[in-house]
């Protein structure tokens, strides 16, 4: 098969994929008309119609949804053996995109960020920092980084830290205007920062001691979608936060923060690194998770 005959195909797949000659000419850095017309010379070559095409949208005709279940496998065949073929020459190549939360950036990734770097110089790493959860297949996501195995269809996770546990914290000037905490209902009548996502801590919280659990709900003060912005708010005395013990340790330490009753707590997962079961991960991101990983796992 010659190279243009590949690219041809490698165009079509892109098309069936986003849904848009547009969208497909984004992904691939040409022309929405060169797309157009490396179509129109594959459905020429092929003798079939490839796609319905109104104004508006593109959709795949049987052939071309038939056509897709042949190509798409042996594309990423050769995707892969490029890689293999870089990386045993010792120089890998290409980009990979990831989403990582800021609690997973802030212990995770920057810590060894520098050494993959000078490991991998000629590989363009793309890292996105949200706390939501992010859709890897409609975001165009390589792999996302969240607590907990928060797996999808045709998704793989793959575990990077040990479980934590979430622990309320508050600044020491809040504490000293709130007075002394001896029970965790006595939290109903503060004011308590939570947080959205699905690993964060949305009222009413669950708060354990030995076998004994409370749900506790209280004075919402302010609601945000970052561990980040919640510990920032805790630290300048705005309320009370519940936050993985990892991601405050450093600020108790250094007395910015101060836990509050810490026998009672919540357990949450550790952090997994999840991807679309394609067969192509870029390979440098196995690298990536190998230094991520805690020892132990």
């Amino acid at each position: 098969m010659r190279a243009g005959e590949i690219l041809e195909l490698n165009t079509f797949l892109a098309v069936a994929e986003e849904g848009r000659f547009a969208s497909a000419a984004v992904r691939l850095g040409v022309t929405p008309s060169a797309v157009s017309q490396s179509i129109r010379r594959l459905e020429a070559r092929l003798g079939i119609r490839l796609f319905v095409r109104t104004t508006r949208s593109v959709a795949l005709t049987e052939a071309g949804d038939a056509l897709v279940r042949q190509v798409k496998p042996a594309l990423d065949q050769l995707s892969t053996a490029d890689r293999m073929v870089a990386d045993h020459q010792g120089h890998p190549t290409g980009r990979a995109r990831i989403s990582v939360s800021a609690a997973a950036m802030e212990l995770l990734i920057a810590p060894i960020l520098p050494g993959f770097r000078d490991a991998h110089p000629d590989f363009a790493l793309e890292i996105v920092v949200e706390d939501r959860l992010a859709d890897p297949v409609a975001r165009r996501l390589d792999a996302v980084i969240r607590r907990g195995n928060l797996l999808e269809k045709d998704m793989i996770a793959r575990r990077l830290s040990k479980d934590d546990r979430l622990v309320l914290v508050a600044s020491e000037s809040y504490l000293a205007h709130a007075g002394p905490f001896t029970d965790p209902h006595h939290l109903a009548r503060h004011r308590i920062l939570i947080r959205r996502p699905r690993s964060g801590a949305g009222l009413p919280w669950s708060l354990s001691r030995n076998r004994e659990t409370v749900r506790i709900d209280g004075e919402v003060s302010l609601t945000v979608d970052s561990a980040i912005a919640a510990r920032q708010f805790a630290i300048a005395g705005l309320g009370i936060a519940l936050l993985a013990h990892e991601f405050v340790a450093a600020q108790v330490k250094a007395g910015l923060l101060h836990l509050v009753m810490p026998d009672w707590q919540q357990p949450v997962a550790g952090f997994h690194l999840m991807y679309v079961h394609r067969g192509n991960l870029p390979s440098p991101l196995w690298e990536l998770e190998r230094a991520i990983r805690q020892p132990g796992l």
